[in-house]
């Protein structure tokens, strides 16, 4: 699926896209974390937010029962430069892909997050 990400100060981006699928409104926030990213999204400091991870991989460790900040993901979506194709963990359930789509967020890929950084 196709994103397109159109700033408020006319810059127009596209990238690909899972998950939720629609038109959303957000504030952009960015996170440099090179870790974390489970606890970063269902986090709820960053509720309406969308989040653009500036590490190039999200997704590779996938996600787990423990690892949640709160029962729900609290952020609007995550933008990423790539989504690991798969993941590897000993305590993964599921890939970040699915976790997020299981939580009717969207996650947007492919995407020069280092520009928006």
């Amino acid at each position: 699926m196709k994103a397109y990400i159109y700033l408020e100060n006319d810059i127009f981006l596209s990238a690909k896209a899972f998950g939720k699928s629609g038109t959303f409104f957000g504030e952009l926030v960015f996170n440099t974390s090179l870790t974390g990213y489970q606890e970063i999204i269902s986090d709820p400091s960053y509720a309406g937010q969308f989040i653009v991870f500036s590490m190039p991989e999200i997704g590779i460790v996938g996600t787990n029962e423990n690892d949640n900040e709160s029962k729900e993901i609290f952020a609007s979506g995550v933008l990423m430069r790539e989504l690991s194709s798969s993941f590897s963990n000993f305590r993964a359930k599921e890939s970040l892909q699915d976790y997020l789509e299981k939580h009717g967020k969207i996650g947007i890929y492919e995407l020069d997050t280092r520009y928006l950084v």
